[in-house]
């Protein structure tokens, strides 16, 4: 698959996995929207999880190669927000203790990724 290709995928899936928050708050505004918060959070967590899955993929080889740029920021956040993630959900006792610890650095873990992602996206875009 192209490597170009395969990024975009993983922009697909990381969306997907954000639209949980968007969803969340949408339905704290407007009340009559009857979505199963449930059901979002496990398509939240399994697509974030499919996007850090792929992002390894995607940077392949190059990871035995590790330079400092925006790419291996993005990996890097991406897998400690989903690492973050998946402390919540399935470790509660852990997660318990401190849970607006957890949830506030989740929460600007992703949108510093959000930010590396576009840099990303828009230095390669530039380069070609």
């Amino acid at each position: 698959m192209n490597n170009q290709l395969l990024g975009w995928w993983i922009c697909i899936f990381f969306i997907l996995g954000c639209s949980y928050s968007l969803f969340k708050r949408f339905k704290s505004i407007c009340p009559k929207i009857n979505l199963p918060a449930k059901n979002l959070l496990n398509f939240h967590c399994i697509f974030s999880i499919i996007a850090t899955i792929l992002a390894f993929i995607h940077a392949g080889n190059n990871l035995y190669h590790i330079r400092f740029s925006t790419g291996y920021i993005s990996l890097l956040l991406m897998v400690m927000v989903t690492l973050i993630g998946i402390l919540m959900k399935y470790f509660k006792k852990i997660y318990v203790r401190h849970k607006m610890f957890w949830l506030y650095t989740h929460i600007f873990l992703t949108i510093i990724l959000i930010g590396t992602i576009s840099l990303h996206i828009f230095r390669y875009l530039l380069l070609q």
